[in-house]
């Protein structure tokens, strides 16, 4: 990260408040050369929580000038001492020793306690920095077989090039579903074929300690690319990674993702890593979700790195895939008023995505949750019919989804035409359906 400064006195001495090149950093920064502190400290703390060295130390020259606050010695040197160790050694220089022998007892407990949450290695177990995705316990599910996918009408007959990366639920039967969209390029009919190719495929499913579990495959499929040129002879792809090159967070999560799950771009595994991360710590809201996706997928293996940050700053940023997972998180249990009244409103925001997926879970919940401080029938349904009017036609949990909106609104006719609908769609005997719904005594009905 490229930094500079700009000088300020402290009660230590000359402190720099950095300057740091992304667009959240210059808001926060231009909010502190404003005067308006306050917000300023908000956002250079959310920056800080993402483990970004340049915040933590603006914080910590902060608190020791009083900016956004009283003045307070012990938080600022904790801000400094995280600083240090998460990267900004040079920015921090030697202040450090003299700004340490000044403080009282108090003072070095608010020091250590901003370490021990924001220190690198408390941001390390949480999966901020260094995240690992891998769970060693599991063995991945692999693909069998696949047919070939329709090369979709909306195309005119044009064998354009195009990208679809998708994440499906495979079963402990082996089968695929739920299927989630994270990037197509271009959009248009592509992602419908995608899933209906990957709904009539086969997979070895994943297992653990010898045993078959549902798990989560990143799968992708590329229409229309001839010889050796890859995903690098799609045009949007190519495109995506000159601008990655140039610093562009949307563009590094596009490049990165699709490098993921393909080698054509030469891009080696780490480095595709490298620009997820660094897409996600620039503020990215799909980068975001992808790791915190990335590290609750596999939070069996490190229970601390469960993905809450990067989820909660995703959906912050507008992510509705975030936004329904921390919904789900609130009305575990026995949620207070407060709790459903916080996942009322995320799913409202939820309800709104162009996700066929997050609509598909929105739906459900406000049809038929067991709360009724959830139901929202009229909600259900609109969101359900603008999904059943969608390219997506494939999916057998959609219709489900559509037959509990009509039955939350007393249209008992239609849900089991549409129940029926998707049990026909399923055409096999279904494990693992999105709602409860009650047995019409076909086969395969849940």
């Amino acid at each position: 990260m490229t930094v500079t400064s700009i000088r300020l006195a402290s009660c230590a001495g000359a402190l720099s408040i950095a300057v740091a090149a992304h667009a959240d950093f210059r808001a926060a920064l231009a909010d502190y050369n404003a005067g308006r502190y306050v917000a300023a400290h908000e956002q250079f703390q959310r920056l800080a929580e993402l483990g970004d060295c340049s915040s933590q130390f603006n914080l910590g020259a902060m608190a020791l000038k009083g900016h956004g606050g009283p003045k307070d010695s012990g938080s600022g040197v904790g801000w400094l001492r995280a600083a240090a160790a998460n990267g900004c050694q040079p920015l921090v220089g030697d202040r450090l020793a003299a700004l340490e022998t000044r403080l009282d007892a108090a003072e070095r407990r608010a020091a250590e306690e901003i370490v021990a949450r924001y220190g690198h290695e408390a941001l390390r177990a949480q999966g901020i920095v260094e995240p690992d995705f891998s769970c060693r316990t599991d063995s991945p599910a692999t693909l069998l077989d696949s047919p070939a996918p329709e090369y979709p009408h909306s195309a005119g007959g044009v064998r354009r090039p195009a990208l679809v990366i998708t994440v499906l639920t495979i079963g402990a039967d082996g089968l695929a579903r739920d299927p989630e969209i994270l990037l197509a390029l271009p959009g248009e009919g592509f992602a419908a074929s995608a899933v209906e190719a990957w709904l009539n495929s086969r997979f070895a499913p994943a297992t653990r300690a010898g045993a078959p579990v549902e798990s989560r495959l990143p799968a992708k499929l590329v229409f229309g690319v001839e010889g050796s040129h890859g995903l690098a002879g799609i045009e949007a792809v190519a495109r995506a990674r000159e601008r990655a090159d140039a610093g562009d967070a949307d563009a590094a999560y596009t490049t990165g993702l699709a490098a993921t799950l393909d080698a054509s771009l030469g891009i080696s595994s780490a480095r595709a890593g490298q620009l997820l991360l660094s897409a996600a710590r620039d503020g990215d809201a799909e980068a975001q979700y992808w790791v915190g996706r990335e590290l609750r997928a596999t939070a069996a293996c490190h229970p601390q790195a469960n993905g809450a940050v990067w989820l909660r700053h995703a959906a912050d940023g507008g992510s509705a895939a975030a936004q329904l997972i921390l919904a789900v998180d609130l009305l575990a249990g026995a949620p207070s008023a407060a709790q459903l009244a916080s996942a009322r409103s995320l799913l409202e925001q939820a309800s709104g995505a162009d996700s066929f997926y997050v609509r598909k879970h929105v739906a459900a919940l406000l049809a038929a949750s067991p709360l009724d401080a959830v139901r929202d029938p009229a909600t259900a349904l609109r969101v359900a019919l603008e999904l059943a009017s969608g390219e997506i036609q494939t999916d057998p949990q959609m219709f489900e989804t559509l037959a509990a909106a009509y039955a939350a609104s007393g249209d008992f006719g239609r849900a089991i035409a549409k129940q029926r609908l998707g049990e026909y769609r399923a055409g096999r005997a279904w494990r693992g359906a999105l709602l409860p719904l009650p047995s019409s005594g076909a086969p395969g009905a849940q």
